[in-house]
């Protein structure tokens, strides 16, 4: 049976304000009735042990899991930057695994024009390098799609990667709203230059590599999400039988709380009708 989690960024605005910290955030997601907490690291205080740990028992006493936390990465960038890019990343895989987060989410990243075949290499080199950091320390590290320019904007760039990169420990966080064509915020909705890009097409290609699913919300209309096929999507997860979760990511200009708690019961329908029955994984 899918699990919805919530990614804290989903109230970006309201950390931004100084009106949420990840304490009340917590609180918000127990009290929206959430199975679990997708943490991105730009809403933690610091990853000092005694804050993880806090925010740890804060999760347990509110009957909250962990099994997520998201790094903002970027291994595509300017080679003079890699180092940095591994050491940070590192360090948060050490936090998830502090917090007993299975998973952490990271990004390939976009390269500077004309460098992209080097970029490519030397991020294929950088993500195999945190799988295996990863692993020594029982977390799991996933690729998530990404657009604006990224070089894993496609399902067949994602597949492309996770082949190269060839590391057990190697995972994929399938983003609804981030294939290039996506109708969503992120898929450049209004760029005439979108051309011919089929989002669907890139989910439906990259669903049996998923281990984190996040269900992007742009508008909430009527009770249902307005830019992104979410039938298509959920029949998509259950045709690779996924078990796993489905974080909700609010990218939304309305009210953040008003809109995710409309969002809830359409993913939780979903997610009723389209989840695989254990009997059939056996």
């Amino acid at each position: 049976m899918m699990k919805l989690c919530l990614l804290s960024l989903s109230f970006k605005r309201a950390f931004a304000a100084g009106a949420m910290d990840v304490w009340s955030f917590l609180d918000v997601a127990r009290d929206l009735g959430f199975d679990g907490v997708d943490l991105h690291a730009l809403g933690l205080p610091s990853d000092d042990q005694r804050v993880l740990d806090d925010v740890a028992r804060a999760c347990l006493d509110r009957g909250l899991s962990i099994p997520c936390v998201s790094i903002g990465n970027t291994y595509a960038g300017p080679a003079s930057q890699l180092h940095e890019q591994i050491a940070m990343t590192h360090r948060w895989i050490r936090a998830a695994a502090r917090l007993k987060a299975p998973q952490v989410r990271v990004f390939a990243g976009t390269p500077e024009p004309g460098d992209e075949a080097a970029a490519w290499t030397r991020c294929v080199a950088a993500l195999r390098q945190s799988a295996a950091f990863g692993a020594e320390l029982g977390v799991r590290v996933s690729l998530q799609n990404h657009n604006h320019l990224q070089i894993a904007r496609t399902g067949e760039d994602v597949e492309r990667m996770l082949r190269d990169v060839a590391h057990r420990n190697i995972g994929h966080v399938l983003d609804c709203g981030q294939y290039a064509g996506s109708p969503g915020a992120s898929g450049y909705a209004d760029d005439p230059d979108r051309g011919d890009y089929d989002y669907l097409a890139s989910i439906e290609h990259t669903a049996p590599f998923a281990t984190h699913v996040r269900a992007k919300i742009y508008e909430m209309r009527d009770g249902r999400e307005t830019s992104l096929d979410y039938e298509r999507i959920f029949r998509a997860l259950r045709a690779v039988a996924y078990n796993g979760w489905v974080s909700l990511v609010y990218e939304g200009q309305g009210d953040e709380q008003a809109d995710i708690a409309a969002a809830i019961p359409m993913l939780r329908r979903f997610i009723a009708e389209y989840s695989t029955p254990a009997s059939a994984l056996a």
